[in-house]
Order: structure tokens, then sequence, then C-alpha cells
């Protein structure tokens, strides 16, 4: 019976990460003109309740750390893909750090990257359609406050007979992530999709970063 909760409670968490994916009208106008694409760096920004003590130039490292991460990471996991025997990903794809190396050496920061118009980049890094992905999370809870509350939670559970110690980890945030893939030439967005899915001050960075960028690999286009 105990079991059965604990599964009841954990669908219920995932099924608050919702998503949609979807093809625009433009992906069969555009999409088999592509040879290569690029992921660029990603927009990280980070509302709500900052840490006391984080200064505007910390919080700008941070994001820019953020950046670089899901950049990386949400590359890796589409490349992966392009390798398999069912379905895969039919796109070539430009290094990242073959991306940001031409943007260094076009005098652009990844926070200018952010700004600019996607037809400009796609130029500059010689591609056929860059992908753009804007992350934000609205911090609700510190770490440390969201581990006191958990703690609670924890005490709770001791003296009820466990019922509390079933509930999932105290929500510390919720990330936003919008991905879209770009025409090079016009601009044109052909896929795109949101997500959104709450954290908890037990997950790793690592871990939400991998969660989010193998769900938005798992759909990506360009497998006819």
């Amino acid at each position: 019976m105990k079991n059965l909760i604990i599964l009841t409670f954990g669908l219920l968490f995932l099924a608050g990460c919702s998503r949609e994916y979807y093809k625009t009208s433009g992906y069969y106008d555009f999409a088999d003109q592509h040879k290569v694409i690029a992921f660029l760096p990603v927009q990280t920004i980070t509302t709500g309740r900052i840490p006391r003590g984080v200064t505007d130039e910390m919080l700008d490292e941070i994001e820019e750390n953020e950046s670089r991460a899901f950049q990386m990471e949400l590359h890796n996991q589409v490349s992966r893909r392009t390798h398999k025997y069912e379905n895969p990903i039919r796109i070539k794809i430009q290094h990242v750090s073959e991306t940001n190396a031409a943007l260094e050496k076009a005098g652009i920061g990844i926070r200018e990257s952010w700004g600019m118009a996607p037809t400009e980049l796609a130029r500059i890094l010689g591609v056929d359609a860059v992908v753009y992905t804007s992350v934000t999370k609205a911090q609700y809870l510190t770490d440390l406050e969201s581990f006191g509350l958990s703690l609670a939670f924890t005490f709770a559970s001791v003296v009820s007979d466990g019922f509390f110690g079933l509930f999932p980890g105290i929500k510390t945030s919720d990330v936003f992530v919008s991905c879209s893939i770009l025409d090079g030439q016009t601009g044109v967005s052909i896929w795109a999709t949101e997500r959104e899915c709450p954290t908890d001050w037990n997950r790793s960075h690592s871990e939400v970063v991998r969660q989010i960028t193998g769900s938005l690999a798992r759909r990506f286009p360009y497998r006819e």
C-alpha cells in the first residue's frame, strides 16, 4: 500500500512537467534545405528570491555558466540521436566549441548573442539554421529555506507514522524552457517547444539540465 502511494505521488510530480512540441508551417518550406545547424548560447534568466549575498556580478557569472551547461548538454543529447538506428536525427550539427569560437572571434559575448538576430548569427556561424533556447528559473525559496522545510516534513513524518514523508521534495523553483529552430536565411521559426518543470533542493543542477535537454532531444525534428 505504501509503495502504491509513493508511486502515485511520483506520477503526480512528473505530471507537473508540462510540455508542448510542434512543427510550424515553415518546417515543410525550409527544413529540407538545412544541412548544418548550430546551438546558440542558451539565454538564462533568474527571477524571484535571490539568495542573500549574491551580487549582480555573481548572478551574471552564474547565468553564463548555466548557459554554457545547457548549450553543451543539449548539443550532446541531440548529437547522440543522430547515430540511432531507429528514427535518427538526420542533420549535421556544428560543435559548440566551433560555435562559441566563431562568436568570440566576431567579438560577440554570450549575453550579447541572446539579443542578436538569428539571421545575423547564422551568417557568422556559416550554418543553415540556429537553435535558440531560453531558460527562466523562477526562484521561490533559497536552497537553505527549502532544506529547512524539508527537515520539518521529515520530523513530522516521524511523529505521524510516516505519512508526511510520502510527499515529494519541497519545490524550490520552476524552470521555464522555450526552444526554437530558426531558419538562417529568413529567421522563420520551423519548430518550437515550451516546457515547465518544478525543481527542489535535493536535485542537482546537472540532473535538472540532463532531464530538460533529454526531453527536448527526444522530440527534436529532422527525422524524415
